[in-house]
């Protein structure tokens, strides 16, 4: 009995140590916030002033047709990564993933294409991140009208307007990653149309 409750009081002082305060703000990647492209990610790497803020409207099939780089690097070196996209698309489910981003499984019903769009945690934005107060609205615009996010996988089926700088994933085994790798990350601007309380 004192192993097992002494091996619970380590976990838990374990993840104490790793915990993000809320409303934090970190200015280096750590166990919660990402990884080698993490300033991507959270629009705070050096590149972030080239992205046009202007929002491009396009479609999941469209993005779908794009030709992602060689080699993917922590560089905007294409223009997809340097502009802020805008799509209209049913969110069909959604998902916290272990870094606190909210991972958002697009569809197009027209041309039966999936797509993701990503969220990332305020505690893991820093001061520098480029549009901060947009992406934190965007992901509270998402949280405060639909169901609350957990670990899982939950079907939605909400419409929305949505709006994200481009971003190349070398990781395509996501649930509704495009063959491409190409996504909408992170967001900085989400509408419900419908859905989640709107008809």
């Amino acid at each position: 009995m004192r192993i097992v409750l002494a091996a619970a009081a380590t976990v838990a002082a374990l993840a104490a140590a790793f915990a993000v305060p809320a409303g934090a703000r970190v200015a280096a990647p750590g166990p919660q916030c990402g990884g080698t492209l993490w300033k991507l990610m959270t629009l705070s790497d050096t590149g972030k002033k080239s992205v046009t803020w202007a929002p491009t409207a396009t479609s999941i099939p469209d993005v779908a047709k794009l030709t992602a780089p060689a080699k993917i690097t922590t560089a905007r070196s294409t223009s997809f990564t340097k502009h802020q996209w805008k799509v209209h698309a049913i969110i069909e489910r959604y998902r916290m993933a272990s870094n606190g981003e909210i991972v958002l499984e697009l569809f197009d019903i027209p041309s039966s294409t999936y797509m993701n769009a990503y969220m990332p945690a305020p505690s893991c934005l820093p001061t520098t991140a480029r549009g901060r107060a947009q992406m934190v609205a965007a992901r509270n615009s998402f949280t405060s009208q639909c169901p609350a996010v957990t670990n899982d996988w939950q079907m939605l089926g909400a419409t929305a307007d949505m709006t994200g700088v481009g971003f190349w994933n070398p990781v395509k085994t996501t649930i509704g990653a495009l063959k491409n790798g190409a996504e909408l990350r992170p967001l900085t601007a989400l509408t419900i149309t419908q859905g989640c309380g709107r008809y």
